[in-house]
């Protein structure tokens, strides 16, 4: 059962400058900071670097109707202090307008969202993406759901594009780790584990 969580805003996002676009870059969590909020029960994580093979990668990019770059994830499993897993968290990027977004995704191990984090955004507009009111809408969302805006994810004026960036990053990520964890194969080329 999934539980209730709520993101704790840092006082004040952390800005850079972006100096080749001119624009402000919002960092609102660390990778660190973001599992911890996902999986507050976690007493550890260990790091996993998962490979896609090439036709698995394109069944996925069938699946979703949309290419992805990623060749490879890292996934870190959070376990809590009798070494249960507790879920797997990812950090991806989509690209909002016309800047990438970073975000985590914190998936349960029956294939549920768990909670999703802003850990950077680089869009001059839209930042209100981060805030939980937003997020929230992830929690329990299965890769059976639709994910989209007027169906199950309500927008945000002015912030479409990072909406939708999300929620195709969200289901994306939903997705591939139900794919990786959820059929074990036989062998374990495709995984190294630190």
């Amino acid at each position: 059962m999934a539980m209730a969580l709520s993101f704790v805003l840092l006082p004040h996002a952390r800005e850079l400058a972006g100096q080749e676009t001119g624009t402000s870059i919002r960092v609102y969590h660390t990778a660190e900071e973001a599992r911890h909020e996902i999986f507050p029960l976690a007493t550890g994580f260990d790091k996993q670097t998962r490979v896609l093979p090439a036709q698995v990668k394109a069944d996925l990019e069938r699946g979703l109707g949309r290419l992805f770059a990623e060749d490879s994830l890292e996934v870190f499993l959070g376990y809590d202090n009798a070494n249960k897993l507790l879920g797997y968290a990812v950090v991806s990027n989509e690209i909002g307008k016309y800047q990438p977004i970073t975000f985590m995704v914190g998936v349960t191990p029956d294939f549920r969202i768990q909670g999703a984090a802003i850990l950077i955004y680089r869009e001059s507009r839209g930042a209100e993406v981060h805030r939980s009111r937003f997020l929230r809408q992830y929690q329990n969302k299965t890769s059976r759901d639709p994910i989209r805006i007027n169906r199950d994810i309500v927008n945000i004026t002015g912030a479409t594009l990072s909406v939708r960036a999300l929620n195709f990053g969200v289901k994306k990520l939903l997705i591939v780790t139900e794919y990786l964890y959820g059929h074990r194969s036989a062998t374990t080329s495709d995984q190294a584990g630190s």
